[in-house]
């Protein structure tokens, strides 16, 4: 028979193995609260850039109603997919009348919100210093300027857009667009996908862009739009909104005006997203003629 001093010490060694594996998941345990208060710091610290960051490149994109002087109603949207991101609007007026377009930067978060704010500054320094009322020209030019600045030595960057030109004077409406999405929706709901340069703008320093001129008439809209808006995955089947749907929308709710075709715009994107996330940066203008 064994002694019980055998089985006193085997019943110590395993208190101690007992002790020693709690007080190591207590330690472990104490290690993993610490770092998630960090980790939760931390997020909250990046949260905070990011909101203040937003105000940033908010406090950059135009003021619509520039658009409203020169047309019946004018309206848009930028929803960006983490608050900052690579879509913006841009709006000038010239002495002939107005340029806007809008410009979908390669990818997402903070290094397209960069690009994106790159693009505005340049684009508003061409338009300052040259004068330019050609969005062919214009295209070339910032084509030319984002090539020598980011991709001189390894294509990193590039834009998505298409550009306007209205002439006040004799109601003429020019553009260019370097893969850019546009739709015109006229009078009688009747819709036409605009051409586009296939095309992005700073890829490539000798792209040369071309020029089309549009046919508007009275009650007519433009609606230009980057492809968050319909590449995002929702609906019952959990499929895009495609540019299908988009026009479809418009073609049922042609009567509204901008402003209101905006703003219903805006919440079928929302529905359709539902609780997925968002698939990507989104933003579109309306004008109506």
């Amino acid at each position: 028979m064994m002694e019980p001093l055998y089985f006193k010490e085997q019943l110590q060694a395993k208190e101690d193995m007992l002790a020693s594996t709690t007080n190591f998941l207590l330690q472990t345990q104490n290690d993993l609260e610490r770092k998630n208060k960090e980790l939760i710091l931390s997020n909250n610290d990046i949260f905070d850039s990011i909101n203040f960051a937003s105000i940033i490149q908010n406090s950059l994109l135009p003021d619509v109603n520039i658009l409203k002087i020169f047309f019946k109603d004018a309206s848009y949207q930028v929803i960006q997919q983490i608050g900052i991101g690579g879509d913006t609007v841009f709006i000038k007026n010239t002495n002939k009348g107005v340029v806007f377009g809008l410009l979908d930067s390669t990818g997402h978060g903070i290094p397209a919100a960069l690009l994106s704010i790159s693009s505005i500054l340049l684009l508003k320094e061409l338009m300052t210093s040259m004068e330019i009322d050609n969005p062919k020209i214009l295209l070339n030019l910032l084509n030319s300027r984002l090539h020598k600045t980011f991709n001189n030595k390894a294509s990193i960057a590039h834009n998505e857009g298409a550009f306007f030109c209205y002439s006040s004077a004799n109601n003429s409406l020019i553009y260019s667009s370097a893969k850019g999405k546009a739709i015109l929706l006229n009078k009688h709901g009747e819709i036409q996908e605009l051409c586009s340069t296939k095309k992005s703008i700073g890829d490539n320093a000798t792209t040369e862009f071309e020029l089309f001129e549009l046919a508007i008439m009275t009650g007519d809209k433009l609606i230009i739009y980057s492809d968050g808006l319909t590449d995002q995955f929702g609906g019952e089947k959990n499929r895009k909104f495609s540019r299908a749907g988009l026009k479809t929308l418009l073609s049922k709710q042609y009567l509204k005006n901008a402003s209101d075709l905006c703003k219903l715009i805006h919440h079928e994107f929302v529905t359709w997203k539902g609780e997925n996330k968002q698939t990507d940066d989104v933003s579109f203008i309306i004008i109506e003629f």
